[in-house]
């Protein structure tokens, strides 16, 4: 994946975008509604910012500081008193660490 699309920048510029009757494609929103040629869409297309890829270095750096920042959540987690329904912090920790590795990793 040398190249991954922002997704909520995708869902922006799609929102904007409806099908006329004929088939043609229109741009809209509260102010506007126009006709966009083929070209225009793919240039709305190709405006949309991409996400890099982590290198195995940048890999390392972000694995190391996330079991860092664990082992200060455990130890959090240990002290504070939480309702059954709050999430722990090792747990969200996880999840950003999850949420990170299936955006940028090149794997």
């Amino acid at each position: 994946m040398s190249d991954l699309i922002d997704r909520q920048a995708l869902d922006l510029a799609f929102t904007m975008l409806r099908f006329n009757e004929d088939g043609t494609l229109r741009h809209w929103d509260d102010r506007q509604n126009w006709c966009m040629s083929g070209q225009e869409v793919e240039d709305l297309i190709n405006s949309i910012p991409s996400v890099e890829s982590l290198t195995d270095k940048e890999q390392r750096i972000f694995l190391a500081a996330m079991g860092r920042e664990e082992k200060v959540c455990k130890e959090v987690d240990a002290e504070m008193t939480r309702e059954p329904y709050e999430d722990s912090l090792v747990r969200v920790c996880r999840e950003i660490e999850r949420k990170v590795k299936k955006a940028l990793w090149t794997n």
